[in-house]
């Protein structure tokens, strides 16, 4: 005859092997992680600007530009790469005055943090996206017929530190609400 405490003991053990523990440990630890990223996790992106005057007065201003830069024709209407090269001057000469204008409101800013978050936005539009748009306009515009079409395309650098500065524009523009001053999508 068995003995039914050592039985209900094996039992025990076969229920308990180390797959299932592992699962188990497992879980309780997504469990865990989600109750504090619900409960506890900071809330503050450093991209946020603390007060909203900025981001509103900005909105408008890349609403318009955008609207322009829209009602330009279409890249496929264009024949030539020096006819799509006139399109795409027109909107960069839009997006260049549209950073412009954005730069005559940083003293909106409400303070340094906020002023120096909208510096190294001000850079990757100007050192960063408005560069390589007019790289592109100079490829366009000196393309031969035996230029190949990859050699036309549109190529956004990447940083010096990492990651493309399209990235970081976009991502400052969502942070704050303000959903018209992403980079232009006309090419």
């Amino acid at each position: 005859m068995t003995d039914p405490v050592k039985s209900d003991l094996d039992e025990a053990r076969r229920y308990w092997t180390l797959g299932r523990f592992a699962l188990t440990l497992l879980v309780t630890s997504f469990v865990v992680f989600w109750i504090w990223i619900y409960a506890f996790a900071p809330r503050n992106n450093p991209d946020r600007f603390e007060t909203t005057a900025y981001a509103e007065a900005a909105e408008p201003v890349c609403a318009a530009a955008q609207a322009q830069i829209d009602a330009l024709p279409s890249g496929r209407t264009a024949h030539t790469p020096q006819e799509r090269a006139v399109t795409v001057r027109l909107a960069t000469e839009i997006t260049e005055q549209m950073v412009a204008d954005l730069k005559a409101l940083a003293p909106l800013a409400a303070n340094q943090r906020d002023a120096t978050t909208l510096g190294r936005w001000f850079e990757d539009w100007e050192d960063g996206y408005l560069v390589d748009r007019w790289r592109h306009v100079d490829r366009l515009e000196t393309a031969t017929p035996e230029t190949n079409d990859k050699d036309l395309a549109f190529v956004v650098q990447e940083r010096v530190s990492g990651g493309f500065y399209t990235r970081r524009i976009d991502g400052l523009a969502n942070v704050n609400d303000m959903a018209s001053c992403h980079v232009p999508g006309d090419i």
